[in-house]
């Protein structure tokens, strides 16, 4: 209860009204290991995914079978919901990173209210609203990196924005390096190549996932 409260979904929503929506919204809660595929569809069912714990990353796949790394969300996290109200799951593989409990949510449980016509429902309706358009703002950033042509351009960019998340100069990366990569759509060896002449030139310095900017 205490992981669903902290959820964006329940922002300015009680425990109280949380234990009501529990049995309306039909919530069901599901383990998955570490490279396992999470379904945020499965038949006619479209889901919206909590992340109780754990991690997960959720991918684009491209023409040629390739996958492109959207986000990489860890506790609280919230997936397929813009898929799921845009009718595009296919189009996407969410893949667990780390092991992870996830709670399903039918799409239409948020979309259409109950009978009882429930404020707190309203509540969270309005807060899906606000999660999808803070994902809109996630993936303009991501356009807005992918827009440089250097990879050094897309390396500064992307580190920029860590850098005002955060509010400090020096930020964890939320994935390893060739995560990285593969989210600046760009070649690993060449990113490490990259990557040491910046260091060299004293611009950034990198330990482990620690990455500061000089």
């Amino acid at each position: 209860m205490e992981n669903l409260l902290k959820n964006e979904l329940f922002t300015h929503v009680s425990t109280e009204e949380l234990e009501k929506m529990i049995p309306c919204f039909e919530m069901t809660k599901r383990s998955f290991r570490e490279k396992d595929i999470i379904p945020t569809h499965e038949g006619e069912k479209n889901y919206i995914c909590l992340l109780l714990s754990g991690t997960v990353s959720v991918n684009r796949i491209s023409i040629d079978g390739s996958l492109d790394l959207l986000e990489y969300l860890e506790d609280t996290g919230v997936f397929g919901a813009a898929f799921a109200f845009a009718n595009q799951e296919d189009a996407f593989l969410t893949i667990c990173e780390k092991d992870c409990t996830v709670l399903f949510i039918e799409k239409h449980h948020i979309s259409k209210r109950c009978l009882n016509a429930c404020p707190h429902h309203t509540q969270v309706a309005e807060n899906m609203l606000q999660l999808m358009g803070n994902k809109v703002v996630t993936l303009t950033e991501k356009v807005d990196i992918l827009s440089h042509r250097s990879i050094r351009g897309k390396l500064m960019s992307y580190f920029r924005i860590q850098s005002t998340k955060t509010g400090e100069l020096s930020f964890l990366l939320p994935f390893s390096l060739l995560k990285l990569a593969n989210y600046l759509c760009i070649d690993r060896s060449a990113m490490m190549r990259e990557i040491k002449k910046m260091k060299e030139e004293e611009l950034i310095a990198i330990e482990g996932k620690r990455v500061t900017l000089l």
